[in-house]
């Protein structure tokens, strides 16, 4: 288990800890004691795997706690990751667990959830709802770019500004909804590709590589994402901080009036159909 820096972060080693409890969360929940299987969870997600009495693992531990903090002191050392771990609400504390190989199969992605998260009225496994300390699950095989992006949502839960809604997105005759958290991780975590002189991609849910210009087009074209950047303009502390203090060539809310001129603009010459 290490703490990174001075930051509310620590990574923590917990994957066998974690598969021996999974029976019994899953044996809560079917028998509706969604306290209890919470409060496994958050127990679980706080014990390292060295505690086990037969500790074989040194090496999985070691391998992984180094790997993730190497990979957030690369994101400590660009502007924009610094800006992200810097606030995260440091009465709270963002832990980092592993994903294993398997389950990247089945999803290669990570994910955050609020470790007190709001146990859902239908019995669902929704952990989504939430605030306070966070649990990421991560797998070193993922880039930094996926672990920043996570460490937003973290930064959104502890300060209790996280809230899903969904918007409607036009990527080329393609509609489909987007919770707008995934929004703002994903252009957060453009702004940082283009702080480091790295590729762009259009959007999160495509993935597609995409330069400033396109990716501008795209946010003109889609005048809810507009509203969206100007809502996160005037409550998010990041979003705010990005249009004004991040030199990075991409930046959409630095450009947010820039972008609004180019979907006056498309209004103007195709009216109804945009």
């Amino acid at each position: 288990m290490q703490k990174f820096a001075d930051y509310p972060v620590i990574v923590n080693y917990n994957l066998h800890t974690r598969l021996r409890n999974e029976r019994q969360e899953t044996a809560l929940h079917q028998a509706k004691q969604y306290t209890q299987e919470r409060d496994l969870i958050m127990k679980v997600s706080r014990t390292s795997d060295a505690s086990l009495k037969e500790f074989l693992w040194k090496q999985e531990l070691e391998e992984f706690e180094k790997g993730v903090c190497a990979l957030l002191q690369k994101i400590a050392g660009c502007p924009v990751g610094r800006k992200v771990l810097d606030l995260i609400n440091k009465q709270t504390t963002v832990w980092i667990i592993p994903k294993s190989d398997d389950e990247l199969k089945v999803c290669s992605c990570a994910l955050t959830s609020p470790l007190n998260y709001d146990i859902p009225k239908d019995g669902s496994y929704a952990y989504g709802s939430g605030y306070g300390d966070t649990v990421i699950l991560y797998n070193t095989r993922l880039d930094d770019d996926t672990l920043l992006h996570e460490l937003v949502h973290a930064y959104r839960y502890s300060n209790k500004k996280y809230k899903e809604s969904w918007l409607m997105v036009d990527n080329d005759g393609d509609k489909y909804r987007q919770n707008i958290e995934e929004f703002f991780a994903h252009e957060i975590e453009n702004v940082y590709h283009s702080q480091m002189s790295e590729g762009l991609t259009k959007d999160y849910k495509k993935e597609e590589p995409a330069d400033k210009d396109k990716i501008y087009d795209f946010l003109a074209l889609n005048l809810p994402l507009i509203n969206a950047m100007k809502t996160l303009l005037q409550h998010d502390t990041l979003a705010s901080t990005a249009a004004c203090c991040f030199a990075a060539d991409y930046n959409p809310f630095r450009d947010c009036a820039e972008i609004e001129a180019r979907y006056k603009q498309y209004k103007a010459m195709l009216g109804d159909d945009l």
